[in-house]
């Protein structure tokens, strides 16, 4: 690795900060139409503040591709989806995919990580109420993917009412519609 990629991974992992690990899920990632051609992976949400009332979250996806370059290719390309501005909507909250570098060890090689991060102004736009009816059903939306239950880290949070899941067009309606 060069000085400017250390520096340039430096200043994200600055950017990022401390950790604030809200929940997780497992979920099927479909390579093709196939359910066979399926992969295991793990979903964590993670917070992060700027302000008290600004900051992102950040969606980390680890899939299990045992090592093999075509199944990395395969999932690679699809979290590339992301990058793909022909499907972007006026709709489409605020966020960054980065698309991870190559693995260069052969512990990095048995997984593909990729990150998603949303922004957002307010702190009641994170609230697990639209992280399950906005953020997941948008995530669905991008990728061939199906989710479990979340998860949550906190315990002794203040919303104890979570809505079950919905499809993901459902979600984006009923989301659009009690915010206009």
């Amino acid at each position: 690795m060069d000085d400017s990629t250390a520096a340039i991974e430096k200043q994200l992992d600055e950017l990022r900060g401390t950790e604030n690990f809200i929940g997780f899920c497992a979920f099927d990632l479909f390579l093709e139409d196939d359910e066979s051609r399926r992969k295991d992976g793990v979903l964590k949400i993670s917070r992060h503040n700027h302000t008290p009332e600004t900051g992102f979250l950040k969606f980390t996806f680890i899939v299990d591709v045992y090592g093999d370059k075509l199944i990395r290719k395969q999932v690679s390309a699809l979290f590339a989806s992301f990058q793909d501005n022909s499907v972007n909507s006026e709709m489409d909250p605020h966020f960054m995919y980065i698309r991870p570098s190559e693995p260069t060890t052969p512990k990095d090689k048995a997984w593909f990580i990729g990150e998603v991060f949303f922004h957002f102004d307010s702190a009641k736009a994170v609230s697990k109420v639209n992280v399950i009816n906005f953020f997941i059903p948008f995530l669905t939306l991008r990728l061939p993917v199906e989710f479990s239950d979340l998860e949550w880290w906190d315990s002794a949070s203040e919303e104890t009412d979570i809505p079950q899941k919905k499809s993901a067009i459902k979600s984006i309606t009923d989301f659009i519609r009690n915010k206009f």
